[in-house]
């Protein structure tokens, strides 16, 4: 008995070896990129301005009339389409309509965007009611994806990431970006300079030093 018990034991050890190594080598799945997982997704978005006038007519004030001008340059930057202008019905022929869509006009044509596509119409509004005239444009906007539900952070199964790995990061990335048409479409490339190409060109077939010539600079000597 003892004997077989001697050759039993290196046997069982081998065999735990054998499958810890099995174990080592059987592959784990890996976490797909972490801007599959948390995509950024872009929708259309509608930006409106709504300026309320008075029976003697539009009175803004300094800050109402910024924020006319940001709300314009807003347009003018990250504006897709034409800019509505839409008139209650029950004011449509007063003093005050008419006095809003000048300034609208007039703060277009200031901003350098007098040729900038604007429509006008009316939306049903009950005599007595206070309704204003609405400015509006459609716009892109980012929607970054919902982290509040995120696992737990010390559950990594099998030294992989938690499944909310990442989501933080790209949120960030869309609040910060101001234009979501980045996530669409590249930069446009700026038209390349032909003039310098061809100096370039010239030096080297002569064979100078194609390098630009650089002004004197200033020398800064540290004595130790």
């Amino acid at each position: 008995m003892q004997k077989t018990t001697k050759k039993f034991i290196p046997s069982m050890a081998i065999l735990a070896l054998a499958s810890s190594l099995v174990a080592c080598s059987t592959p784990k799945p890996y976490a797909p990129p972490m801007v599959n997982k948390n995509k950024i997704k872009i929708a259309e978005s509608i930006e409106r301005l709504e300026l309320y006038t008075r029976p003697t007519g539009l009175e803004l004030s300094a800050r109402d009339q910024v924020a006319v001008g940001q709300f314009l340059q807003g347009y003018g930057s990250r504006g897709e389409g034409p800019l509505y202008i839409n008139v209650p019905s029950s004011t449509a022929q007063g003093i005050g309509a008419q006095q809003a869509q000048n300034v609208i006009r007039q703060s277009l044509s200031q901003l350098g965007m007098s040729g900038a596509p604007v429509q006008t119409g009316q939306y049903q509004a009950a005599h007595g009611v206070p309704a204003p005239v609405v400015v509006s444009y459609r716009t892109l906007k980012a929607i970054p994806q919902d982290c509040r539900n995120s696992d737990n952070l010390a559950n990594s199964f099998a030294n992989q990431p938690y499944s909310s790995f990442g989501c933080y990061h790209a949120a960030n990335i869309a609040a910060m970006v101001s234009d979501p048409r980045q996530f669409i479409e590249p930069y446009g490339s700026t038209p390349p300079d032909s003039q310098r190409r061809q100096v370039v060109y010239d030096k080297y077939i002569e064979g100078e030093n194609p390098a630009s010539a650089h002004p004197d600079r200033q020398e800064v000597n540290v004595d130790n």
